[in-house]
């Protein structure tokens, strides 16, 4: 059974803040309260992150937010990715955390995951409790068995996973998992803070 406890013990060892809700509608306070109003805010691709309603509010608040998912019509979709990459603040999910305290993630265009560890002045990561594994191993299993195989059908790519319902290890051109990466430790001058959700939240 997973330790949520060890796991925060162990975050916090390894050098990232760390806060524990019961609720989404929790963190979405936390984060209005966190972040400044003037502060321009990035966006990683999180179904997570989307059911906040995060970007909502802090557009409505007046905050510049930038989320290549939220791209209108005559919005260059390259550019918005550009303009997250270099925000003040940049909000994710992240597709596993370990009981050791390590954060893995897998990437296409890898926005996500160099925005995780590079070029703001603070980062938020929010996760619900499901998406704790005991190991790294076996989050690179569930991001192989559950999180790529579901955003494959989500993105309506052509890849094996959509039909098998796990990674195949594939060669298609419309691949998903080009990038791993594993946080060890709290990144210099990124500081991370993970809001660690005490529901299922995302795939």
């Amino acid at each position: 059974m997973i330790n949520v406890k060890r796991t925060i013990d162990n975050l916090k060892n390894n050098g990232f803040d760390v806060q524990y809700f019961e609720t989404k509608e929790e963190v979405r306070k936390a984060l209005l309260e966190e972040i400044p109003a003037d502060s321009s805010v990035g966006f990683g691709g999180s179904i997570t992150v989307k059911d906040l309603n995060i970007y909502e509010d802090l557009k409505e608040r007046g905050n510049k937010v930038y989320w290549h998912w939220k791209a209108g019509e005559n919005e260059s979709r390259k550019e918005i990715l550009k303009n997250a990459a270099n925000a003040d603040i940049f909000i994710s999910s992240t597709n596993a955390i370990t009981e050791s305290g390590r954060l893995v993630n897998i990437d296409a265009t890898c926005n996500r995951i160099t925005g995780i560890i590079y070029g703001h002045e603070k980062v938020f990561i929010v996760a619900g409790t499901n998406k704790i594994a005991r190991n790294s191993e076996e989050a690179l299993i569930r991001i192989k068995t559950i999180v790529a195989p579901r955003n494959a059908k989500r993105l309506g790519v052509d890849t094996p996973c959509v039909e098998t319902g796990k990674c195949m290890n594939c060669n298609s051109p419309e691949r998903i998992c080009r990038a791993t990466l594993i946080i060890d430790k709290q990144p210099w001058g990124n500081p991370i803070t993970i809001f660690l959700v005490n529901e299922e939240l995302g795939y």
